[in-house]
């Protein structure tokens, strides 16, 4: 379903979906105050007063379309974006170079599909005179529909790769759909390596501008390694450069080069680009969410700077749960007026806000409204330092422009002494749901749908954060460890179901209080749970486990106590499951078998006591290797964090550990390191100090050159034992190495398998063992 705001009104669009379908929600819409309905002509809505229901064929065209008319008369002229990768990256920065010169619109985060261009578009107005936007397709025949609803005067190609190559026949017909997005442009701009793409849209009579080393490229660029950045030659009609980037890596410098040539193209002076340049910082990272060591959230947001931004952040403040106080710095926004004092206001009051700091002379006088100003960031920042903790006790958001670096009042309100962190990212996490998902679909029996685990705190995690997520993508089931976990995920805010794997007697009152399922293991279990229930107005939700051969919990498949309870009218048998003891195991795959039909039987019986009652037996390896025996859920727990147990999909890392060097020291030959001075070497050193050790979950077994890290893209090795707090990383490979520098413990780089396997272990004790002393921060979502 899409619900967009519109002036005096609220209008719904019912848009069908893989795993739902927004005509469900057409009464829930109404009720929340929806007048205007989109539907398809194939569903006959139910009764909705005082509202105006337009029914046709196909809800995503016709909202394309209406938002295409709506882009015609504004009048924006559209620079539309396309390509395996690198589109926001090359949205946002391209917009940091035409902004001071036009009145300009960018889509907001990764707004590239089929609904997410015309959602974007939809927040146009006729003052914006250039718009920014992004298409991202994954199937034949989606981007005439976008070209369609965008309607683009500039195109840009950032590049070509194989991502969903899978979906069409060849990579030429990738090449070709995408191409057909610049149809009509004035002229389109991509990376001299696109050789044949460039070829192909000069023979349809499209202007082309390309940069690269080539003496036929428009911008001729080479480029230096130089400390944590590029120095960058470059060449332009005849204008020589020098250019700096305060990044090293490739895919930055080429999207980089992307922007900048269509800036150039576009009008930017070339004297202005080189300075913008030097300002561009990786997107990857845009919603930050830290929790400090108090317990409070500091939430970091400069990814766009708009009325809406502002006030989606400012949502996302005020539902953090529990009564602390909020807090909000917030900077400068664009078209910043009277009007926009007063909207301060509204939304400062809509919000629950109790102290709010106003940054930059546009926001009035000193004492006018109900917030404290301050002149700039940097007389935010000494505040923030000299004062006496002004935001204690809050949960605070700091919302301002990239180019003012509010993530330096983002560290002060941290105090980040100790710099190791755990960082969940959930725009990864999104995309593994989504994948889990579509092999789901694929690969096991109709119907079958997942429960989200997240026992011991998300695997070590956040656990809220991941139940929100799969909350809003409506994961019917979520699963804890222990009744805490299901208590800790209500005092969040979580209202999905929560089905708890052990409750034990003592905690059932907190169980019932809070609204959970418990897992039944035994009759004795059972028993419990009906004294506690008393006489309940309905039969409770249950769940019954039934052990199979892992001899761990539940009752025994043929126990006759199993279709007493599963009868019993004070419960309501929700599902039944068990677990596989080795499904990752090839070599035992003959007692999963065996599993899986004791499984089937204990099911079966259950049904002539209980029709409708759902199974599930599958985990994440299970799923891999087995996806024909799921029953109606499989439950799927660390493939969601990007760990696969077998089998290969395309999931992202969710979780990364990160560090930073403390110190640097050379070591001379033959010197043994830390305690027992163990790992010498006969030849000269420069070893890195780590403030990171075996207290904040870094394995000891790592120790002298078992285990390495991640220094700017260089795997390097452990150097001694690992301390309490410390560990030693041997960095002379690494040119340029300093204190400051980004460390990854696992991650994207280091993959948390390969850091159990040099520990001995697997990557659920790597994950569970981080403690809480290690900052947690959330990023994206």
């Amino acid at each position: 379903a899409l619900e967009a705001a519109k002036p005096g009104a609220r209008a719904f669009v019912a848009l069908p979906g893989n795993w739902h379908d927004g005509h469900a929600f057409l009464e829930e819409a109404h009720a929340n105050g929806a007048r205007y309905f989109l539907v398809s002509d194939s569903v006959q809505p139910p009764d909705l007063p005082e509202s105006d229901v337009v029914r046709c064929a196909d809800p995503i065209a016709a909202w394309q379309s209406l938002t295409r008319q709506w882009r015609n008369a504004c009048g924006t002229s559209i620079i539309a974006i396309t390509g395996s990768n690198g589109k926001t990256t090359v949205k946002e920065w391209l917009l940091q170079l035409i902004a001071p010169r036009t009145v300009a619109f960018g889509s907001p985060r990764s707004y590239n599909s089929q609904v997410g261009v015309p959602l974007a578009l939809a927040e146009l107005t006729p003052h914006h005179e250039w718009g920014v936007v992004e298409a991202g397709i994954s199937h034949p025949g989606e981007m005439p529909r976008l070209a369609n609803c965008i309607g683009p005067n500039v195109g840009v190609l950032t590049h070509l790769g194989e991502a969903h190559l899978e979906n069409f026949a060849s990579s030429d017909a990738l090449r070709d759909e995408k191409l057909t997005l610049f149809n009509g442009c004035d002229w389109v701009a991509m990376p001299g390596y696109l050789d044949a793409a460039a070829q192909q849209l000069r023979s349809q009579g499209i202007t082309v501008h390309t940069w690269g080393e080539s003496e036929h490229d428009a911008l001729r660029v080479s480029s230096t390694l130089q400390g944590d950045g590029r120095a960058v030659a470059a060449e332009y009609k005849g204008q020589r450069l020098s250019w700096s980037l305060p990044f090293s890596d490739e895919m930055g410098y080429r999207n980089a080069m992307t922007a900048a040539l269509v800036g150039l193209v576009w009008g930017v002076p070339a004297e202005e680009i080189g300075g913008t340049l030097d300002r561009f910082r990786d997107l990857e990272h845009r919603m930050q969410r830290i929790r400090k060591g108090d317990g409070m959230w500091v939430l970091s947001d400069a990814y766009t700077n708009d009325w809406d931004a502002l006030g989606l952040a400012l949502s996302d403040l005020k539902r953090i749960p529990g009564h602390a106080k909020k807090g909000a710095i917030i900077g400068p926004v664009p078209g910043m007026n009277a009007d926009g004092i007063a909207r301060l206001n509204a939304l400062i009051a809509g919000s629950g806000i109790d102290t709010v700091w106003a940054i930059g002379p546009a926001w009035g006088a000193e004492g006018a409204q109900p917030w404290r100003q301050l002149a700039s960031a940097e007389e935010a920042l000494n505040a923030l330092q000299g004062e006496d903790d002004p935001f204690h006790g809050h949960h605070v958001l700091v919302k301002g422009p990239r180019a003012e670096r509010f993530e330096r009042l983002t560290d002060a309100l941290v105090q980040r002494g100790h710099t190791t962190r755990l960082v969940l990212d959930l725009e990864a996490l999104t995309h593994n749901l989504q994948q889990l998902r579509r092999y789901i679909r694929s690969q096991c029996p109709s119907g079958t749908d997942l429960i989200g685990v997240i026992k011991a705190s998300g695997y070590g995690t956040h656990a809220a954060a991941i139940a929100r997520v799969l909350e809003f993508h409506r994961v019917p089931l979520v699963a804890v460890a222990c009744t805490e976990e299901g208590v800790e995920l209500r005092a969040h805010g979580i209202t999905s179901r929560i089905l708890v794997l052990n409750p034990t007697p003592d905690t059932l009152a907190a169980l019932l209080q809070h609204r959970l399922e418990p897992t039944v293991h035994s009759e004795e279990q059972f028993e419990a749970l009906v004294r506690e229930l008393g006489q309940p107005e309905a039969p409770w939700p249950i769940h019954l486990k039934v052990d199979t051969g892992m001899h761990r919990l539940g009752f025994a498949p043929d126990d006759p106590a199993l279709l007493r309870v599963a009868g019993h009218a004070q419960v309501d048998v929700k599902s039944v499951f068990s677990h596989l003891a080795s499904a990752d195991r090839p070599d035992q795959d003959d007692a999963t078998r065996r599993q899986v039909e004791a499984f089937d039987r204990a099911a079966a019986a259950l049904r002539t006591v209980c029709p409708r009652i759902k199974t599930h037996l599958l985990n994440s390896s299970g799923l891999m290797r087995f996806p024909d025996a799921a029953g109606d859920y499989v439950r799927v727990g660390i493939a969601l964090l990007g760990v696969v147990p077998a089998g290969d999909m395309d999931l992202k890392p969710v979780v990364h550990f990160e560090t930073a060097i403390a110190s640097l020291h050379r070591i001379p030959p033959n010197e043994g390191v830390g305690y027992g001075l163990e790992d010498a070497a006969n030849h000269e050193r420069i070893l890195a100090t780590l403030p990171v050790g075996y207290a904040d979950g870094y394995p000891r077994s790592l120790s002298n050159g078992r285990g390495h890290v991640v220094v700017r893209g260089e795997r390097v090795p452990v150097v001694g034992k690992v301390c309490m707090d410390m560990t030693m990383v041997d960095v002379t490979s690494v040119p340029g190495a300093r204190v400051g520098d980004s460390v990854e413990l696992f991650g994207r780089q280091l993959p948390i398998e390969d850091v159990a396997a040099a520990a001995g272990t697997i990557a659920y004790e790597i994950l569970s063992r981080v403690p809480t002393r290690v900052l947690r921060e959330q990023r994206g979502g």
